[in-house]
């Protein structure tokens, strides 16, 4: 597939007069507080607003010193040099020649991650506490989090006509791992943070950037919306929660992006098809905005019972596209949770509270990608990589990698699943599928019986709009699922 050209626009974050945003008289941004965490081995930038035009500003943390000038828009930065991870809580202080002055305590160096995406990323871990009852909170834990909400977002929508230059929730904040700060964040930011903190002694921040029903097209910049045909959004205009959640942030350092959306463009076929286009231009352009390829982790979506296809009717092809998009997006992963849909009994089938196990494989793939701890290969899920039809035998052959011990069976183990059958697998389009015998050939190989008389076009894996233990069986010798994918033949 060809890579994503980004329209190019000459808007900056920061406009004053157009956002109709009266510059204070000091002030540090509302992105930086106590109990922050900034990221290692990068610059660390540091960014406010003064109405003193042309005076220094200056800086002092962990012994560096920083300065800089209020320009004519009334913003100033300051950069300190990269520094090595710090579990130690530091001081930052900032001040001018006016004598204004802010100070920030308990200042770590470490990871800093993104958690965006729509509800299933926002969703906080409060509802999520009666799978996982057991957890503990621990405030001096080298975790921090930063929340904003998409309620908010909502119930202020004259903040999503401009991009904000600011934090547009005075109390939005970091805040220390606290039971009460706990609750109120992403379940899967907080778990996929402890599960991190678990293995390495780096000290994790956590950013929340997601908004429950996000679209695309209201995580773009306004100019990427309107090049794209939107000018409208579904839940705030378009380009409005870019404009409150994301833009603050443009300018500071951080590791990684985990990402967890998509269910909203599964109620509409046209959105659903172009959804590996969206999502690349989606990710290509915050790279560009934040001036570096970040990685990027994307989830697989979950299956949503019987409900989800009242209200998501194309979320199969959701996951066909998600697949696709993990080698348009460079640099990027693609962690499977069509598993882990709510308890038959859970009260909410749109929001799974099994977000421990989305983020213990995210953590997984994460520690073995940036810290070195454990093998790529072992915590993935297998990823085809080749097919091959052979006509006289009327049998497809595909190859998988990341198998781990080998592919296997729901229920099976690697060592008895060579010739056992396997569930999920079809041929042909999405209007015309056609199910298929399907058995594990070898360690790393599927086996399709393609049926007389059918000319397959493309072979395909749980392209179902519910997934289940009976319809999708294939997973790597690590135990964890195959994901949903579509492959030309």
């Amino acid at each position: 597939m060809e890579s994503v050209a980004l329209p190019t626009s000459e808007k900056k974050v920061v406009e004053k007069t157009e956002n109709n945003w009266e510059c204070p008289v000091f002030k540090v941004s509302g992105v930086f507080s106590s109990h922050m965490v900034l990221q290692r081995e990068k610059p660390i930038r540091v960014w406010g607003f003064s109405r003193a035009f042309g005076k220094k500003v200056f800086g002092e943390f962990a012994n560096r010193h920083a300065e800089g000038i209020v320009d004519e828009s009334g913003k100033w930065v300051l950069t300190f040099p990269p520094m090595q991870y710090n579990r130690d809580g530091q001081i930052m202080k900032i001040y001018d020649e006016e004598g204004h002055e802010q100070i920030f305590e308990d200042v770590l160096i470490g990871d800093v991650w993104l958690v965006g995406g729509q509800s299933n990323a926002e969703l906080t871990l409060a509802p999520c506490m009666s799978i996982t009852p057991s957890v503990e909170f621990y405030e001096d834990e080298k975790i921090r989090l930063f929340t904003q909400t998409q309620a908010y977002v909502y119930t202020h929508q004259e903040y999503c006509n401009h991009p904000q230059p600011d934090i547009i929730n005075p109390e939005w904040c970091w805040k220390r791992p606290t039971k009460e700060a706990c609750y109120e964040f992403s379940a899967i930011g907080f778990y996929f943070a402890r599960e991190v903190c678990r293995f390495s002694d780096v000290p994790q921040g956590m950013i929340m950037v997601a908004a429950g029903g996000a679209c695309v097209r209201e995580l773009w910049p306004e100019h990427i919306a309107h090049n794209e045909g939107y000018f409208y959004g579904a839940n705030v205009r378009e380009s409005g929660y870019y404009n409150t959640l994301i833009a603050p942030f443009i300018g500071l350092s951080f590791k990684s992006m985990i990402f967890f959306q998509g269910e909203s463009e599964g109620g509409a076929r046209e959105l659903a098809e172009k959804y590996t286009y969206e999502l690349a231009l989606l990710v290509a352009d915050e790279r560009r905005s934040f001036g570096f390829e970040f990685p990027f982790y994307n989830v697989q979506i979950s299956s949503y019972r019987e409900e989800g296809g009242m209200h998501f009717p194309y979320l199969h092809t959701i996951r066909m596209k998600q697949f696709d998009a993990q080698y348009v997006i460079p640099n990027s992963t693609l962690t499977v949770s069509m598993d882990l849909e709510s308890p038959e009994d859970y009260p909410d089938w749109a929001h799974s509270p099994r977000k421990l196990e989305v983020a213990e494989r995210l953590s997984k793939l994460a520690l073995a990608k940036e810290y070195g701890i454990g093998r790529e290969s072992e915590v993935s899920s297998p990823m085809p990589t080749q097919v091959f039809y052979d006509e006289e035998s009327s049998q497809i052959v595909i190859d998988f990698k990341d198998v781990s011990a080998g592919l296997t069976s729901l229920g099976h183990t690697p060592v008895d699943s060579i010739g056992m059958e396997v569930c999920g697998f079809s041929v042909g389009e999405v209007d015309n599928l056609c199910d298929v015998k399907a058995t594990i050939g070898g360690r790393s190989s599927v086996i399709v019986e393609v049926p007389d008389g059918v000319k397959p076009t493309r072979v395909n894996y749980a392209y179902y709009l519910r997934i289940s233990e009976e319809n999708a069986t294939l997973r790597g010798g690590n135990n964890l699922p195959c994901p949903a994918f579509s492959l030309k033949i």
